[in-house]
């Protein structure tokens, strides 16, 4: 069994990340650590930086993803008893943005981390939280603060690192990050080995630029948050090229503007987007943080969001905007096939947010660590859509891995409605369809199964909404659901996940059906 799940999910991957794979494992990297280029002091910055959220709390307490860890070194930067993405984030050094962080306690902890995590040893010296710490210490240095030449000596030395391990064999939002770096320290340093840094970070976003940001502005890994978070890497990068009067490429300018574009229609009116996918707030910056640095960089100008339909179709999203509701809708596929981490079992899902409150919410994710609440937090019954005969609609398995996958087969988009159809990756023959349809009062979906002996539609509420059944009527908060073709309807209790390490109790319906079912929220 193990086997095959190996086998159905390598049969995806490119054969750039089959060749790193086992490159990673046979050559180790040796790195120059004797000295560093010279670097640009009065190097121009004017840059808009967005304030992180992660804050160093003085007095050995870090407060991480909705954690505070007291921590004693130099063996608290590997702690085993600590989740592995929670040391990641203490590495990647956010907090030198964040105001609430005194800088002395920056300095030492730069200072704590060059002398207690020497090359190559520890989380820290992976590549993905060697980007981002690379790009935070420029940051913070060229926003009037002072890396000391340790430090600085630090940063060629990471950056050699880095650049020896590439993550080819993931490819997308890290592989991105990594080129990001390469950018940021090849035009903070000076010199010929600054310049090849560079041009090697240039030559991958060009190729990655196109690959990872769709034609309708979405990120390819399709989370909200990653989407957020990578078009904030890409205004950087184009506003570093601008103050060092360097030029831009068109191709990257018209992504910058598609992907904000894209956020906007995916934002909701209290500027939180749909937990759709691997997503969870307080981690990646908000809209209008971003409409901030885009709007200094003369970009173009993006249209805001009208009434009725927009439809999003490299991405699959969709939403209708009615007048006193906003509808986002999940009508595509898993994502790219070479890297579905971040994919869940979500096809067909949605969100409502109405009367200016969220009511129908996605469960979101609390952790990426390997174990029973990261598989239901992928899995198909924590997301609003039809379970078939107890089966995923992918096979999801590990902490990131999907071996087969469903595929939508059709899908189409009007005015007023939305259809779209999948099969399970169990057969082809076991397919879900839904149409949504959209009105002034109401919102219909008409949910249609093949070839299955049971189906459970879920409807997860927002923990503020009251949740009841009166004669056949459900109640939540501002609206009435009523439904037809209904075998059962079960009130039962679930944990949204809004942020990291953050349960909330709520409340979902389980409605179950066999060939048809018909739900029509009264808004």
């Amino acid at each position: 069994m193990a086997s095959m799940l190996y086998f159905y999910t390598l049969r995806h991957l490119k054969l750039i990340q089959l060749i790193n794979r086992f490159t990673r494992r046979l050559f180790s990297v040796k790195v120059d650590a004797s000295s560093a280029p010279s670097y640009q002091i009065s190097s121009p910055y004017g840059h808009k930086i967005i304030k992180k959220h992660r804050v160093f709390i003085p007095g050995s307490n870090y407060n991480i993803l909705n954690l505070t860890k007291k921590l004693s070194f130099p063996e608290g930067w590997n702690d085993h008893n600590i989740p592995k993405l929670w040391l990641y984030n203490l590495h990647y050094f956010d907090g030198l943005l964040n105001d609430e962080t005194p800088n002395s306690l920056k300095q030492t902890l730069i200072n704590l981390w060059i002398e207690q995590n020497p090359p190559g040893k520890g989380n820290g010296w992976e590549p993905y939280p060697i980007s981002l710490r690379i790009v935070n210490w420029i940051k913070w240095n060229l926003s009037g603060n002072k890396l000391y030449d340790q430090a600085i000596q630090s940063l060629a030395i990471q950056t050699r690192y880095l650049i020896g391990t590439l993550e080819f064999h993931l490819l997308g939002n890290h592989l991105f990050a990594n080129a990001k770096a390469l950018i940021f320290s090849g035009l903070f340093f000076e010199g010929k080995e600054a310049d090849n840094w560079y041009q090697q970070g240039y030559r991958i976003l060009q190729e990655q630029i196109p690959e990872q940001f769709l034609k309708d502005g979405a990120h390819f890994e399709l989370s909200t948050t990653y989407h957020a978070t990578l078009t904030e890497d890409l205004l950087d990068i184009i506003q570093l090229l601008k103050l060092n009067n360097m030029e831009i490429p068109t191709t990257w300018q018209l992504a910058a503007k598609n992907a904000v574009q894209w956020l906007i229609y995916m934002t909701r009116p209290d500027g939180n987007p749909p937990l759709f996918n691997d997503a969870a707030y307080g981690i990646s910056p908000k809209l209008d943080e971003l409409l901030i640095v885009y709007h200094s960089m003369g970009l173009g100008e993006v249209s805001n969001l009208e009434t009725g339909m927009t439809d999003l179709p490299e991405s699959g999203y969709f939403r209708f905007e009615g007048e006193n509701y906003s509808f986002f809708g999940d009508a595509g596929q898993i994502g790219p096939d070479y890297i579905p981490g971040h994919a869940h079992c979500d096809m067909l899902n949605f969100e409502l947010f109405a009367h200016g409150i969220p009511i129908i919410v996605d469960t979101g994710t609390s952790t990426y660590e390997l174990g029973e609440r990261r598989n239901l937090e992928r899995s198909t019954v924590s997301h609003n859509t039809v379970q078939i005969d107890n089966f995923e609609q992918s096979e999801i398995w590990g902490a990131f891995r999907v071996a087969r996958r469903a595929r939508i087969i059709k899908r189409e988009v009007n005015n007023y409605n939305v259809s779209a159809e999948y099969f399970i990756y169990k057969s082809k023959k076991i397919r879900h369809k839904r149409e949504f349809y959209f009105d002034k009062g109401f919102v219909k979906l008409i949910d249609k199964v093949q070839n299955s002996n049971i189906a459970t539609a879920r409807i997860h509420f927002h923990p503020n909404i009251l949740v009841s059944i009166e004669e056949n009527v459900i109640n939540a908060g501002p609206i009435k659901i009523e439904f037809e073709g209904d075998i059962s309807i079960n009130i039962k209790e679930y944990e949204y996940a809004p942020k990291f390490n953050n349960l909330i109790p709520a409340k979902v319906l389980e409605i179950t059906f066999i060939k048809q079912l018909t739900t029509k929220i009264s808004i």
